[in-house]
């Protein structure tokens, strides 16, 4: 095995602890049956560990004062306001350091009994609540249990409710006292009840408390614990008890697993929440229509914002539209079993700076349409006329300058005049018109500032809403990645757990310890 159950045992609480905390689990499941056995005796040949278990009256006690064969444990009266348990062994068995302080200890020396610890606990059902605190904090180190009950008190609700939780971990022999106090039939309808518990063949001794009524069956008790106490039974009670936990273990991980909900369950979510922004980006779209004129105008009178900032279309109904949208998602993801809390953390850094990422894709296009105005062939036809407004005056007047010479040449050679009005007039009507022509194109061609800042201001609304989006998708891939990672890690300790429970412990069908087990563990 890679792992025991104590080192698994660890590793599941660890990771547990840490799910819960990052919200992946809404609970941490820590039943009785879970807890890790931990006996008095590690590492050598121990005595079986036995305890008399049951509620008030019963009289649990009194068979421990007569096994004895004197009053070491408190009984009466006295018994439901005792918080002491009482320990009866034999003399050379060496107990190690006990878990609690209030311990009655008796002796004997009866070789018969030699390989067994008694132990007489509280009433399970007493009302000091130390007493039930006590008993549980016991259960750990013990083997069997001795399941008392009495003809008016074999229905008790807190000790079956024990025997339920707690029977699959344990070996058990139940003892019906007083029984000549009773009837015939409470002893059947007790044994019904075990049945249903899950116990085939229960063995269940009829006591009376007093050696002189026949049917007794108290050293019957005695002897049968004394032919349990082997190594051998003790080893496959330990083995056993081991398996059942980490069958409930490996239970507890299954149950887990449903909080981490489908990957269909993760697909729908996607899908619910594009449905959802197509229509919240038109509801925003529609919103901010009616702001983008004015502002369009605004801008027409600069050339650039003077500053960031300046563009204020995310007020708070844009705010409110998204923030619905988003707890929209979250309520999806609940509806399909997905864990919401950490969705939610994913999204809640979306919410506080939706603004910011929105007005920055609003101002940038905004920025970008004033900046290059019109489209590709407008700036195009613009771009040639304004090098012609260059490249035309001085071509004009580069054809002027060379008539004139030309024509000085000519009037030196036959002393006329070279230079006259008419030549004078077409030459500047030339050359200013060179220049006027494109000056005045490019003035009455030049996109509208208004219309720029109108289209960088839809085209920035567009851009902002699908960055809204894209962050959405982005934190449902990044919850999609952590969620991926919890269940790979939980995949891993099922796997361990798959290990410790592929080979049954092999019990004897005919033996009294195959009595003493459930033979199924009651759901209840």
């Amino acid at each position: 095995m890679a792992y025991d159950y104590s080192e698994l045992s660890q590793r599941v609480d660890l990771w547990a602890q840490q799910a819960y905390e990052l919200g992946w689990i809404a609970e941490i499941n820590s039943p009785i049956s879970l807890k890790e056995k931990n006996p008095l005796f590690e590492n050598v040949m121990r005595p079986l560990i036995v305890a008399f278990i049951g509620g008030t009256g019963v009289g649990k006690s009194t068979l421990l004062n007569r096994l004895a064969g004197k009053p070491i444990a408190k009984s009466g009266v006295a018994r439901p306001t005792s918080k002491e348990v009482t320990l009866f062994h034999h003399q050379d068995v060496k107990l190690p350091t006990l878990p609690l302080n209030d311990i009655r200890v008796a002796h004997h020396d009866d070789e018969t009994q030699k390989n067994v610890v008694w132990i007489d606990m509280p009433d399970f059902d007493s009302t000091d609540a130390h007493n039930k605190e006590l008993v549980l904090s016991w259960l750990p180190h013990i083997d069997v249990l001795i399941y008392v009950v009495s003809p008016e008190r074999y229905r008790d609700e807190k000790a079956w409710r024990l025997l339920l939780s707690e029977g699959a971990t344990h070996g058990w022999l139940f003892v019906m006292n007083q029984y000549d106090r009773g009837e015939i039939e409470q002893f059947t309808d007790f044994e019904k009840q075990l049945h249903v518990a899950g116990f085939e063949s229960p063995m269940i001794f009829k006591t009376s408390c007093t050696e002189t009524v026949e049917k007794d069956e108290f050293k019957n008790l005695a002897q049968t614990l004394a032919s349990l106490a082997t190594q051998k039974t003790i080893e496959q009670l330990e083995q056993r008890g081991e398996q059942v936990r980490a069958n409930a273990l490996q239970n507890q991980l299954q149950n887990y697993a449903t909080h981490f909900g489908s990957e269909t369950a993760l697909k729908k979510l996607y899908s619910h929440w594009q449905h959802a922004w197509k229509n919240t980006a038109m509801q925003l779209q529609q919103g901010f229509t009616w702001r983008l004129k004015p502002l369009a105008e605004h801008f027409a009178q600069r050339t650039m914002m003077e500053k960031s900032g300046d563009i204020d279309l995310w007020d708070e109904f844009a705010q409110t539209q998204f923030d619905d949208a988003l707890n929209s998602l979250a309520l999806d993801a609940q509806n399909l079993n997905l864990p919401t809390v950490p969705l939610e953390m994913q999204l809640l850094n979306l919410r506080e700076k939706a603004k910011k990422q929105f007005s920055s894709q609003v101002e940038l296009h905004t920025r970008q349409a004033l900046a290059q105005r019109g489209n590709a062939l407008q700036r195009g036809v613009l771009k040639f006329f304004a090098i012609a407004e260059v490249l035309l005056p001085i071509t004009a007047m580069s054809w002027v300058g060379f008539q004139v010479v030309n024509g000085y040449v000519e009037s030196n050679q036959t002393h006329d005049h070279y230079l006259n009005l008419d030549f004078a007039i077409h030459s500047t009507l030339l050359c200013s018109l060179s220049w006027l022509v494109p000056f005045f194109i490019l003035k009455k061609c030049q996109p509208s500032l208004e219309k720029c800042a109108l289209r960088g201001l839809n085209k920035g609304t567009s851009k902002g809403l699908d960055s809204l989006n894209h962050a959405v998708n982005l934190g449902i891939s990044q919850f999609e990645t952590g969620r991926a990672e919890q269940i790979s890690q939980l995949n891993e300790l099922k796997t361990a757990c798959e290990s410790l429970t592929k080979t049954p412990v092999e019990i004897d069908e005919n033996s009294d310890l195959a009595r003493m087990v459930m033979t199924n563990h009651a759901a209840n």
